[in-house]
């Protein structure tokens, strides 16, 4: 089996900002599909992960791709992450989308967010 190399690209704002939900979720799938881990500063509204799911669906290919995990963490006032994107305080979360067996993604009581990836 050949080893599997992952990367990791943190997409602003900015870059997803002007796409229709349509055009933002085929290019969340065009990334994963090439072994992409993202972390989307904007996150996904409850619509966007249920296309994001159901075209994910039309791509599964056994040898080569096999889903995605998706993570949403939600935003607030008291939004401890927003400093990973350099931001206020007032952000709406963000979302991590990867290839189903590139990473176990877990958030404990205390709100530590711990992401292994694979490979």
């Amino acid at each position: 089996m050949t080893e599997l190399k992952y990367r990791v690209d943190f997409i602003p704002y900015s870059e997803t900002n002007d796409l229709s939900s349509e055009e933002k979720v085929s290019y969340i799938l065009s990334k994963v599909v090439r072994n992409t881990i993202l972390v989307l500063e904007d996150g996904l509204s409850h619509e966007e992960e249920l296309t994001l799911i159901e075209k994910t669906m039309t791509k599964i290919d056994y040898d080569r791709f096999v889903g995605i995990k998706l993570f949403s963490i939600e935003g607030g006032d008291d939004f401890k992450w927003a400093k990973l994107f350099a931001r206020s305080n007032k952000s709406k979360g963000f979302t991590i989308v990867a290839p189903n067996e590139a990473v176990s993604v877990i958030k404990d009581k205390r709100g530590i967010l711990s992401i292994r990836i694979a490979g």
